[in-house]
């Protein structure tokens, strides 16, 4: 019973980590790369809570297989809990600059810390470093555990410097839950290293993921139920937030609908319209970068976004586009084809707003649409 009161916290924050990722996986967007990190955190947390849930069942077991056990389980759970925290850090970054590239040069000095408590790590069952594990099975800290504790931490210090540097990229709600997403588990390691045998650590890392998943829903990056494009109000938080940073990059957009849908519904039924919607969707989403993405403004109207700002990319991905759903015609069964009107354009300073370069990008999809209507 006293075991089980111990690990009571990391069940119910595995509990909580493995509803929350249910969730998430069925309503955020998983192409998104803030999205998959989150995802991928959720997963290394969860485990980490289970090994740390198990290291307490047997400690205090005597048996030489439990003993070997239990060396290997905290041989895990200390050469991982760097790992996560860098990993955690690396997230909250992108978080604030998601297009800022991290050099080789930084990866190797970010992760050079997690390299050094590895080595440690894997040789504490021989020379006692973080910790030990006595003739009884029970488990003491080594010499050199708070080593351990500094590396891990130092990066969730890290990304609450990050995070107040870069204060001014991010609106008011967003910088609060980032802040609280870096104190929760601070408080949570300090106060199990101030009181040995408490386990506050990872579960309070758990709870704090709520909190992201908070600040996930507040970004808005939803997908639309039928295309799994981003919903209209995704691009517009996401344009506004865009907008309001300090200095906006140039970017590339290109709008486009479907040609002769009306025609589809008409002749085949609005079901078959549906699919056509979702067969050009599905083609487009295969062909576009890391930092590109689509959103549905409406009916068959999108939106493509990408950070290239360069023309020459709009014109490639355009090209591309069509050459595929070329291919889809040449293959597919049906009587109907499946073709796109397009405009497209790049946002600079010169727009006084997004919507002045929506009504410019979509008034030349619709000069298209005449062009190919009239030859």
């Amino acid at each position: 019973m006293a075991v089980f009161l111990r690990i009571d916290i990391n069940l119910v924050a595995m509990l909580m980590i493995f509803m929350v990722f249910l969730i998430s996986i069925r309503r955020l967007d998983q192409k998104d790369i803030l999205n998959r990190a989150y995802l991928m955190t959720l997963v290394a947390i969860f485990f980490q809570l289970g090994i740390e849930a198990i290291t307490c069942i047997i400690n205090g077991r005597s048996e030489i297989g439990y003993r070997y056990l239990s060396q290997g389980l905290h041989v895990l759970l200390y050469t991982i809990a760097p790992l996560l925290s860098s990993i955690w850090y690396l997230l909250v970054r992108n978080f604030v600059t998601a297009r800022k590239k991290v050099s080789k040069n930084a990866y190797t000095i970010i992760f050079l810390p997690v390299i050094i408590n590895g080595i440690i790590s894997i040789l504490t069952p021989f020379f006692g470093f973080y910790f030990t594990i006595d003739a009884q099975g029970i488990y003491a800290r080594g010499p050199l555990f708070f080593v351990c504790m500094f590396i891990t931490y130092a990066y969730f210090i890290s990304s609450l410097i990050h995070l107040l540097y870069y204060r001014k990229k991010l609106v008011a709600n967003e910088f609060v839950l980032l802040v609280l997403f870096n104190v929760i588990p601070i408080m949570g390691a300090i106060l199990q290293a101030l009181f040995y045998g408490i386990l506050l650590a990872w579960s309070s890392a758990a709870f704090a993921l709520v909190v992201v998943y908070i600040y996930l829903q507040e970004r808005l990056v939803h997908l639309d139920i039928m295309t799994g494009a981003w919903t209209r109000k995704s691009f517009e938080y996401f344009m506004d937030k865009r907008l309001k940073q300090k200095t906006v990059d140039p970017f590339g957009g290109i709008y486009f609908d479907i040609d002769h849908l009306k025609t589809i519904n008409d002749h085949y039924g609005h079901a078959e319209g549906d699919l056509a919607i979702t067969d050009v969707i599905s083609s487009i989403k295969g062909l576009l970068k890391t930092n590109e993405f689509i959103a549905r403004l409406g009916g068959d109207e999108f939106i493509i976004i990408t950070d290239e700002a360069h023309i020459d990319r709009l014109k490639d991905l355009i090209k591309d586009i069509e050459l595929s759903l070329l291919v889809r015609n040449e293959n597919s069964e049906k009587d109907y084809v499946l073709s796109c009107s397009f405009g497209y354009g790049l946002y600079d300073k010169t727009f006084k707003s997004v919507d002045q370069f929506l009504r410019l990008i979509d008034h030349r999809m619709y000069e298209s649409k005449k062009r190919l209507e009239e030859s």
